[in-house]
This record gives structure tokens, sequence and C-alpha cells, in this order.
């Protein structure tokens, strides 16, 4: 996923692995230092493009919205396995946090709303707003 970050004026964009709640929230593990979530805390706010087919005709989704860093363990618990079946790593990370060992932070964004850009099954061009909170089975 894209993070697009800005700080007095300057943007900035990082990649991130994610995860989703169905909700539409999009959770992310990354070091507090890290200019992307220096700037995103202070800022409180960003935006995101999670690219869905990278070849031609490309589909993804983007959005804006407020961006916090989780604080309680229990989202924590429930995010974390998402996260390592996904990415095969992190399994650890819930108990170290729940012990305040954990060196990165996750961090959750809050969309305003989601909207897809789907170049095959709507080749003018025009974006879609994605109804929230997403279907269970999503």
């Amino acid at each position: 996923m894209q993070l697009a970050t800005v700080r007095d004026g300057k943007p900035w964009i990082a990649t991130v692995y994610f995860v989703a709640d169905t909700m539409g929230n999009v959770y992310w593990l990354s070091l507090p230092t890290r200019r992307h979530s220096e700037d995103a805390l202070i800022e409180g706010q960003a935006a995101v493009a999670i690219a869905v087919k990278l070849d031609k005709p490309v589909s993804g989704l983007q959005a804006s919205g407020v961006v916090r860093e989780v604080i309680d363990v229990e989202t924590v618990r429930r995010i974390m396995p998402g996260y390592v079946a996904k990415y095969g790593s992190g399994a650890d990370y819930a108990e170290l946090f729940a012990r305040g060992e954990a060196e990165h932070r996750l961090y959750q964004f809050t969309p305003d709303e989601w909207w897809l850009f789907d170049e095959r099954n709507f080749p003018g061009g025009r974006r879609q707003m994605v109804q929230l909170p997403l279907p269970e089975s999503a």
C-alpha cells in the first residue's frame, strides 16, 4: 500500500505492508521514527492507494482519512493474526506489545470514504465510491 502524508506543506509517500478489517480500517506496522509515522501522527491525516491489479487495465482503491497509533492490546490481538497470515511475520508482536517491548507501532487508518478505480469494469475512467462498512464476507 502506498501511504501519503504531509508535514509543513511537504508531501511524502511510503510503501507499507497492510491488513484491513471489515469496517474498512487499514493497519500497518512501522517504526515510530519513520517519516511517514511521524507525519501521520503530527497531522493526523493521510491518504492511501492500494493497487489491486497492476497490469492494464488497472484497478485499485484510494482513500483519505485519519490516522492514529493503536494503543490498546485488544485491537493489536485482533489485527495481528491477519497480518501474520498475510506476511508470515509478526507472530510475537502482540505479546511484545502487551509487555511494552515492541519496537514497531501499529497504526490505524480510518478512511472518510473509499474510492474504486477500475479501468476494466468502468472504462470511462469514473471512480466509484465503495460503501462502508464492508460485508462480513469481504
